[in-house]
């Protein structure tokens, strides 16, 4: 695998330009909107009075959306451009919502604090991924949920390429591998890999959901991709403790 470390990873989404981060909206970008949200929502049920962790909170939308459902909001995020936004909607429009700008990898977790853990598309975008799946987990509370979305490790291929093929194409699917995209990267690993940690930092996997975009939807955006191939993945996991 090419390496990446976390230091060049934050450092290439520090890169993307306040207006870049800006339009990606207050409930998220196309597949958050109509792919995501409500999956994480459905599996998240009442949050208010819950205290929440949005682990690699980006600019913040879903810290926003639950701390105007009620939920008591911690977001942590380590690029400075997509933090800074966070902090500056956070004084703009107070929620309550309290950020901090770290590495997931190297963040010290407060141990059993939050009622729930949410990873909104993360843990492919952190080169050393495990340490930050162990802080998350570290700091639930014994019996919360953890839920975390991917873009699928099965069905990576870009929809844009459905476009012209009509398939999605699957190339070593075993081999972990740096991807690049846009200003960033993702690291490519098999889906095993990240049942497998969870099982083994003492995690009980409840929940796998593909989330389906509607056929209408699909159409009406030129998605038709996301209704025949699911294109990402969220895992529900709760944590019980020895």
């Amino acid at each position: 695998m090419t390496k990446l470390t976390n230091t060049e990873a934050i450092k290439a989404w520090s890169s993307a330009s306040p207006e870049t981060v800006a339009q990606f909206g207050e409930e998220g970008d196309f597949t958050r909107r109509h792919l995501l949200n409500s999956v994480i929502f459905d599996l998240l049920g009442e949050v208010e009075g819950k205290s929440i962790l949005d682990a690699g909170c980006g600019q913040g939308y879903l810290s926003r959306l639950l701390a105007k459902k009620g939920a008591m909001v911690t977001g942590i995020e380590p690029a400075e451009s997509w933090y800074a936004y966070a902090v500056q909607r956070e004084q703009a429009e107070p929620l309550g919502i309290r950020y901090v700008q770290e590495d997931l990898s190297t963040w010290t977790a407060l141990p059993n604090t939050f009622d729930a853990v949410i990873a909104n598309m993360v843990f492919m975008d952190i080169p050393d991924y495990l340490p930050a799946l162990r802080a998350c987990i570290a700091s639930l509370k014994n019996g919360a949920s953890f839920i975390f979305s991917l873009l699928h490790p099965c069905f990576e291929e870009t929809g844009s390429l459905w476009k012209e093929k009509g398939y999605v194409e699957v190339h070593d699917y075993f081999q972990e591998r740096v991807v690049k995209q846009g200003y960033a990267h993702f690291v490519h690993r098999p889906l095993s890999t990240y049942l497998n940690s969870l099982i083994q930092e003492g995690c009980t996997l409840k929940k796998l959901v593909e989330p389906q975009l509607d056929q209408a939807l699909a159409q009406q955006y030129h998605a038709e991709r996301y209704w025949h191939v699911p294109g990402y993945l969220v895992i529900h996991a709760l944590k019980f403790s020895a």
